[in-house]
């Protein structure tokens, strides 16, 4: 047996591999178990212990496959034989297995003894020996942990296990080309690759494999810290515009604010203003809790960028957020915006807003204005990006909601500043968790806003659960009435647009449907409550015309009650609007429930939240949803969020670039990333290319390839 995958298994069988991820031997190496039966003893029939995992060997009597009569599918009954008991075993739906397992044939079985019918079987079980010639195991196979892969579509658990056995024996040293420095594993213990490997694939106890699982993370946690320390070093060595002017439009619109601005906000203005004063790129992520403030923030960085002489731009995931943010911006500037760049004073400020839907001439007209520098400061979608979209001079870059600049993005957004490379302040629309921070955004700087500002986040939230108290319904209805009879807007958000099946989780046959966003809509309009109501519809497949025209007609109060997906999710900014009714909140997560929670109570008047749920105030579910009503705090909530779903869930593909990481876990392995985090920057700053660690640059560009991070989707 060779080190090549195609020398050990056949075009079919390393097509069933690639689509678990094996392409090569290492690979392959990779391929770690997804469990392990740990036996003890191999047991005699008559002996084995109810309820604990046991490994039988015993002979082949009698097979017999059958198709199952209450569902689809299969099931092969097998009865073995240890000399002195018999025992049947059934698997189901591996109808082949009855042309292997041939009467005689000495086998081991693993898996949990369980009774079925007055009658000791083993559960969910799992044929170890898989050979004619595998039959005779030592006491050492029996005693130790037997790994339990993922399956792989024709290939047996025990062919897999023997190939990746034989392979670790006969495989050179460069198959095991170490990422961790020598030095960090002695310091923290940590077993080599090769070693690793054997435990995790060979192991002679279960404490061999919580050994090498601990360099996993590791591993990991070194190659992302490493990467950050890399990205932050070459970001460092950049040179940006210097932007320290505080001129006549920023003095103006300071003077204007009809509130004070909060210690948090001024904090985190004077940290940012320190980066844009730099020769070195400003790249710091702003986050806090809904409603803190950070429009403003990044608004008056902004005008430090316009006084400087320089242009501005942010850039938003969808046209309807880009619209709203423009919106946002024309309310804080109100007199200061200028309506034209020609009718513009000195203390004026331009600004536009560019999306993909603009008709071609209008979008010609902007970009000429933005190339000739005529426009201070540009709100625009994935349309910015393009090569016709040219700035005179770009000095300031501000990302919504947590896209984050992918390489070739990043190095288009560079070439529109010219021989500069703009500052680039990145938004996030939830407040996060510093150990979230600390892993995800370790190359940004981070400031947080820890404050609200004053009068605001007066709203009351309630679980309404229609299925236990099918008559709080209607009295939610009653209080949606009388909030739009007070000139108040109400709004009502449903999880999708077009009626969805239900099925039966055994049968899967269809048993009901449950409504779209129009018979949600139509309903509401007919019930006794609100008939005499105005209402309007906002969902993702309208145009860009209709959607601002329904949210221009609620800001009016031409709409009372507006029904909607979750497009009104970030941005939107209704200050009239006080009730705030999710319907099958249990659909939406803990972050998103917050997020839609503050649409309403803008403007610091008291506001009502309910969340209609289908689950019974019995379901664990539902104490998610209490959760998000018994507290306003974003920052509890996104801990909550954190601790109870796990980072696998609440950090999506988007906030992890879309890297690789598998055994890494921010939450409960924060010491490790801080460790890790120390390391790498050692690592970097001796050697930036990291030529005296090729292992470890390798590691990197298996973890987090290339195009780790996506910038914006078109919207």
């Amino acid at each position: 047996m060779t080190t090549r995958l195609e020398d050990n298994f056949s075009k079919k069988d390393r097509n069933a591999l690639a689509k678990r991820g094996v392409h090569s031997v290492a690979d392959l190496f990779r391929f770690f178990p997804r469990r392990y039966l740990v036996p003890g003893e191999s047991t005699r029939l008559g002996e084995l212990p109810l309820g604990e995992t046991a490994i039988i060997q015993a002979e082949v009597i009698k097979v017999g496959t059958r198709r199952m009569k209450q569902r689809k599918g299969t099931i092969t009954e097998v009865i073995v034989h240890d000399g002195q008991q018999s025992m049947k075993i059934a698997f189901f739906n591996q109808h082949w297995l009855d042309g292997l397992l041939t009467p005689g044939l000495t086998v081991v079985f693993g898996g949990k003894v369980e009774s079925y019918r007055g009658q000791l079987t083993l559960s969910s079980p799992v044929w170890l020996n898989r050979t004619e010639d595998d039959h005779e195991w030592t006491p050492d196979d029996l005693n130790s942990p037997f790994p339990i892969y993922p399956v792989v579509k024709g290939i047996a658990q025990s062919r897999l296990w023997n190939a990746i056995k034989t392979l670790l024996r006969v495989a050179g040293s460069e198959q095991f080309d170490d990422p961790l420095p020598k030095g960090m594993r002695e310091q923290f213990g940590l077993p080599d690759l090769r070693t690793a490997f054997e435990d995790m694939h060979r192991p002679r106890r279960i404490e061999d494999v919580e050994r090498a699982r601990l360099r996993w993370k590791w591993e990991e946690a070194l190659a992302l810290q490493t990467e950050f320390a890399s990205r932050k070093a070459t970001y460092s060595q950049l040179q940006a515009p210097t932007l320290l002017e505080v001129g006549p439009k920023s003095r103006r619109f300071d003077q204007s604010l009809p509130f004070e601005l909060t210690a948090s906000q001024t904090a985190v203005g004077e940290e940012i203003a320190a980066d844009l004063a730099g020769s070195a790129p400003m790249h710091r992520l702003l986050h806090g809790d809904v409603g803190s403030g950070k429009t403003v923030v990044a608004l008056r960085a902004m005008l430090t960028a316009v006084d400087s002489g320089a242009q501005a731009a942010m850039l938003a995931p969808t046209e309807v957020l880009a619209t709203q943010h423009f919106h946002s911006i024309e309310r804080l500037l109100g007199e200061q915006m200028a309506l034209s760049p020609l009718l513009a004073g000195d203390d004026q400020v331009t600004v536009a807003l560019m999306t993909g839907s603009m008709p071609a001439r209008e979008r010609r007209e902007l970009a000429l204005d933005l190339a000739t520098g005529n426009i201070d400061i540009v709100v625009g979608t994935h349309a910015l990006l393009s090569e016709s979209t040219m700035f005179e001079n770009l000095g300031l870059i501000v990302v919504d909601e947590q896209h984050r600049f992918g390489v070739e993005q990043r190095e288009a957004m560079r070439a529109k500043g010219g021989m500069n490379t703009p500052h680039t302040l990145v938004m996030s629309a939830t407040p996060i968790p510093r150990t979230v921070a600390m892993t995800v955004f370790a190359d940004l700087d981070v400031s947080t806003l820890t404050e609200m500002p004053a009068g605001s986040k007066n709203i009351a939230t309630h679980v309404v659960p229609i299925v236990d108290q099918p008559t709080w319904y209607a009295r939610v209805r009653q209080l949606m009435d009388q909030t739009a009879e007070a000139g108040r807007g109400v709004f009502v958000v449903f999880p999708r647009i077009e009626p969805m099946d239900v099925e039966d989780p055994e049968s899967g046959s269809v048993i009901g449907q449950k409504q779209g966003i129009e018979e949600i809509s139509q309903k509401l309009r007919e019930s006794p409550e609100l008939s005499e109501r105005r209402f309007g519809l906002l969902h993702g497949r309208m145009s860009t015309a209709e959607k601002d025209r329904v949210l221009a007609d609620f800001v009016s109060g031409q709409i009372e009650i507006l029904v909607s997906t979750t497009v009104i999710e970030v941005g939107v900014d209704v200050p009239r609007a006080t009730m705030m009714v999710i319907v099958e909140a249990e659909n939406f997560g803990v972050a998103q429930l917050h997020q839609l929670r503050g649409r309403v109570g803008r403007d610091g008047s008291p506001a009502t939240c309910f969340l209609l749920t289908e689950l019974s105030e019995s379901n664990d579910s539902y104490g998610r949803l209490q959760a998000v009503a018994a507290t306003l705090d974003g920052f509890e909530l996104a801990e909550y969020d954190l601790d109870s779903r796990g980072e696998g869930d609440v950090l999506s593909a988007s906030q992890w670039g879309g890297s690789s990481l598998r055994h890494l876990s921010i939450l409960r392995d924060s010491h490790i990333v801080a460790e890790a985090k120390k390391i790498a920057e050692h690592i970097v700053s001796v050697d930036p290319e990291l030529e005296a660690v090729p292992a470890l640059r390798a590691f990197i560009r298996r973890v987090l390839p290339a195009d780790d991070a996506h910038f914006i989707e078109a919207g």
